[in-house]
């Protein structure tokens, strides 16, 4: 069973699927962040991307959308090599969980704002 589980884990397949996760999961992360950061709710955790952020919102776009692609490139052009395929896994939880931050930062702000949009009707 465990020898199943790893063979499906770092098969072609799965490996492809978790680019494509990746790469979908950081443009989520990029839009919903410029979207928190311009609104006032939060800043860019991240000191490099928040300098990058200072140069304005296509900036930070273009920069996140280009560092991910050239990692992903980099994972892709060693798709035969186990490491890479090790490597994708930790970073493209890591995406989930910052997705999943967001999707909780979103509710949460939906809750807070409810009662100010029931109060308003």
């Amino acid at each position: 069973m465990v020898r199943t589980i790893w063979n499906r884990l770092t098969s072609q397949a799965s490996f492809e699927n978790g680019l494509r996760a990746l790469l979908v999961l950081n443009l989520f992360d990029a839009f919903l962040t410029l979207l928190w950061v311009t609104t006032g709710l939060a800043t860019e955790a991240n000191p490099v991307m928040a300098e990058v952020m200072g140069h304005g919102p296509a900036a930070f776009v273009l920069s996140k959308i280009a560092l991910v692609s050239l990692a992903v490139l980099l994972l892709w052009r060693n798709k035969e090599v186990l490491t890479a395929r090790l490597a994708l896994i930790p970073v493209a939880m890591l995406y989930a969980f910052v997705g999943g931050g967001h999707v909780g930062f979103a509710i949460k702000q939906g809750i807070e704002a409810a009662p100010i949009m029931i109060a308003a009707l």
